[in-house]
């Protein structure tokens, strides 16, 4: 499965109320297309550029841990905000 990089909303199969999504969550096969036209969807190097993916879970992380960041961050960025938030 392909991960998210916005936050999304969609019905999976076997359920009928929708679920909110993360950036950093799998993204049911089923819900790929809608994802994927919503723009929250990475794979490989479309739309978002690589790293994308590392990106989403980063901000995920972050978010997580209640650890003040800004999404506008590069990875590197990002990665050195969560190791120095661990560390207190």
């Amino acid at each position: 499965m392909a991960k998210l990089t916005k936050a999304f909303r969609g019905v999976p199969d076997g359920e009928i109320y929708p679920i909110q999504y993360k950036p950093g969550d799998e993204c049911p096969p089923e819900l790929e297309a809608g994802a994927r036209a919503s723009g929250a969807l990475a794979e490989g190097n479309f739309s978002g550029g690589p790293g994308q993916v590392e990106k989403a879970e980063l901000v995920a992380k972050l978010e997580a841990a209640g650890i003040e960041h800004k999404k506008s961050w590069g990875v590197d960025k990002l990665a050195a905000a969560l190791a120095e938030g661990r560390k207190e």
